[in-house]
């Protein structure tokens, strides 16, 4: 003898719609956002319309959106990075203490914190998949290791780059950003072919449900550790920018980059419980998050306020995060549950 059917038992695969939303609701939430900062950022700073405005804007932009993408990416395949922000100090250090004003000095530099940057994320990546560590441990143990590693090799601010380096990132060409070629170099040329190839899919697949993904026949952990790997490049590219932003090595200039890169991603849409988001909400929250804090600055907040506002955004950004881990789902089984 079956039951009578409770609302519940109706419940059936989410429409299409509401998969848009599930996806893309941060994102459209997030422009929207952006949109109105826009405006009162513009009224209270005429001149940042024009190309050196625009420019400072995006500089200030570029780096979190960067790390923000490369959080995604791990967030996407159901994994989580407390060490990137210590991979973009490790490899500003490396490449301001070796870059020379030559070509040659210069390539090399970028190939080698290119490298770098991704092979500490495999290092992330191998202890998690392989060595099976809980991704908050282990990334939380490297990013001591990383940032040791920073400091040994700069334990001063200071070091040498290139004038035509810091110049080719953060210069600009008429109206356009630099930093704003670079964002769409990386889209084109690293997340795009990955996320539209079965790598990207395998990544969400994984991220979405892992012992599924795994029973399916997926390479569950040589996902996992590409999804770090990624990551790693997406902070070291970071990194190469804020060098040529500060013209200079600093042990510390990643460390606020690690949570905001959380917040970032969260404001975007993207689910910590992995499987869900998009590198374009990614992108927005990383935008909104910095202009928030450029305009506090405009506006001429109290620095102690300034941190005290960040401190609280970021609480309430990851605290709506927790609380979008209670799913319709989960509620529908625990009520089902209680009626049988």
């Amino acid at each position: 003898m079956t039951g009578s059917p409770t609302p519940f038992s109706k419940i059936g695969p989410p429409s299409r719609f509401k998969q848009a939303i599930r996806h893309f609701g941060g994102a459209a939430f997030c422009g929207i956002g952006l949109f109105l900062l826009l405006v009162v950022y513009f009224y209270e700073q005429p001149l940042a319309l024009s190309s050196f405005g625009i420019s400072s804007l995006a500089n200030a932009s570029l780096a979190l959106v960067l790390v923000a993408a490369g959080q995604t990416c791990v967030l996407l395949g159901g994994g989580l990075d407390l060490s990137i922000g210590a991979i973009v100090s490790l490899v500003n250090c490396f490449a301001a203490t070796l870059m020379g004003d030559s070509i040659l000095s210069v390539a090399l530099v970028v190939l080698g914190s290119l490298l770098l940057g991704m092979l500490a994320g495999a290092v992330n990546g191998l202890l998690i998949a392989y060595g099976r560590l809980e991704p908050l441990i282990s990334t939380f143990c490297t990013l001591f290791v990383y940032g040791g590693l920073a400091l040994t090799i700069r334990p001063q601010p200071g070091g040498h780059v290139s004038d035509d380096f810091a110049t080719l990132l953060t210069g600009n060409l008429g109206v356009l950003p630099y930093a704003a070629i670079v964002l769409a170099a990386m889209l084109l040329l690293v997340w795009m072919p990955i996320f539209r190839s079965r790598l990207g899919r395998f990544i969400v697949a994984v991220g979405d449900n892992s012992d599924s993904a795994y029973a399916s026949g997926l390479p569950v952990r040589p996902v996992r550790l590409a999804t770090y790997v990624i990551s790693g490049l997406f902070a070291a590219v970071a990194a190469l920018f804020l060098t040529a932003e500060t013209t200079s090595g600093d042990a510390s200039i990643g460390a606020s980059y690690t949570l905001n890169s959380l917040a970032a991603a969260v404001l975007g849409g993207v689910a910590l419980t992995g499987g869900r988001g998009s590198v374009v909400g990614a992108i927005l929250g990383g935008i909104v998050l910095s202009l928030i804090l450029n305009l506090l600055s405009v506006l001429g907040v109290p620095a102690f306020w300034q941190d005290l506002i960040e401190g609280c955004l970021l609480v309430l950004v990851l605290a709506a995060a927790g609380v979008q881990r209670l799913r319709i789902d989960d509620w529908t089984k625990l009520l089902g549950k209680g009626r049988s």
